[in-house]
């Protein structure tokens, strides 16, 4: 997460100097971010939608999510993020110029993953995320919310807490949410919950700004 913030954040700061348009370059770092993470939460977020959506049985419903094909669900909340997420990137990062919450942004968001594996069981008897959640402890938890609130903190004060807590919260209620219909979490829905938690810390940047 730290990473990927540190490339998102000076990527922007070149981009600004090449381009006049804050648009342009909103649209350029939502596009480099892609690139740097191959899409794959993105795919989580689609396959999420068009599963729970689908209000079939647990069992349907992590078939569908398997799936390899777009639904309507899926396409649709693709465009409701993509809409979230340009308008609020723009309206966060030109306030004073400094994109700090570039920087901040996919550590929250990731940071979010790892709460979700740590208070809910996989769904599937196998699949790339069920070492991870089944590696993940109380301890880890709380030693990635230090760092993550230390780092945020750092960065942009006092908004950072704030949202690291209002993901923490929704981050929990998703966990359970998923518990209760398709029995646990699984790769999708972690990459499902990076991707929203995107949107929602920025959107308390933007309520905060």
């Amino acid at each position: 997460g730290i990473l990927i913030g540190v490339i998102l954040y000076y990527s922007f700061i070149v981009l600004n100097q090449i381009f006049d348009s804050p648009e342009v370059v909103v649209i350029l770092i939502i596009l480099l971010e892609i690139v740097l993470t191959g899409g794959l939460h993105l795919d989580g977020l689609a396959d999420t939608f068009d599963g729970i959506f689908s209000y079939r049985s647990k069992k349907r419903m992590l078939e569908i999510m398997k799936d390899s094909r777009i639904g309507s669900n899926g396409a649709l909340s693709l465009i409701i993020y993509f809409a979230l997420k340009g308008t609020l990137l723009k309206e966060v990062v030109s306030v004073d110029g400094t994109p700090y919450f570039l920087l901040v942004m996919p550590v929250i968001a990731r940071f979010n993953s790892v709460l979700n594996c740590g208070v809910a069981k996989y769904a599937r008897p196998n699949g790339m995320g069920k070492d991870l959640v089944e590696e993940t402890n109380i301890v880890s938890v709380i030693i990635s919310f230090v760092i993550t609130a230390s780092f945020s903190y750092y960065f942009i004060g006092i908004t950072g807490i704030y949202a690291l807590l209002v993901v923490s919260v929704l981050g929990i209620y998703f966990a359970k949410l998923m518990e209760r219909k398709i029995g646990g979490i699984t790769g999708d829905t972690l990459g499902a919950v990076v991707e929203m938690s995107t949107i929602i810390v920025l959107l308390v940047g933007a309520i905060n700004g």
